[in-house]
């Protein structure tokens, strides 16, 4: 049986993990299941969503601030906007995260908004190109 693997960082383990077979491990791992939302994070792909709040940032170890960020998702093929999201972001990288229960008082919004129960501030409108027209 294969030593538990530890890491300080998600940069070492997946240096580790660039070097070395997942084959000599596979005896030793447990079965997971979980499910992936492949439009969930589409327009923000380098925001990390977290279950608990961190002191330092998870890849680098760096000190972390708290800051506010505009989270856009596409809802229906609607383009949709909440501001003042909180966020944390990395001082020297700039890495970005958000904890898991700011995601769920997104999906309350969207849910609020789907219904009707929940009115926007305001209405933005977005120009649509298509990519052929620069030729």
């Amino acid at each position: 049986m294969a030593k538990p693997l530890e890491f300080e960082t998600v940069d070492e383990e997946v240096e580790f993990w660039e070097s070395h077979s997942t084959a000599d491990y596979w005896d030793d791992m447990e079965k997971v299941e979980f499910e992936v939302d492949l439009h969930r994070n589409l327009l923000h792909p380098k925001l990390v969503f977290l279950a608990d709040q961190p002191t330092k940032c998870p890849r680098c170890h760096h000190d972390l601030e708290e800051t506010t960020i505009q989270y856009v998702t596409l809802r229906d093929g609607r383009l949709v906007m909440i501001r003042d999201v909180p966020a944390l972001r990395c001082r020297v990288n700039g890495h970005e995260y958000m904890l898991e229960n700011t995601l769920d008082q997104i999906e309350q919004v969207l849910n609020l908004e789907q219904t009707q129960k929940l009115r926007p501030v305001e209405m933005l409108h977005v120009p649509v190109f298509k990519l052929g027209m620069a030729a």
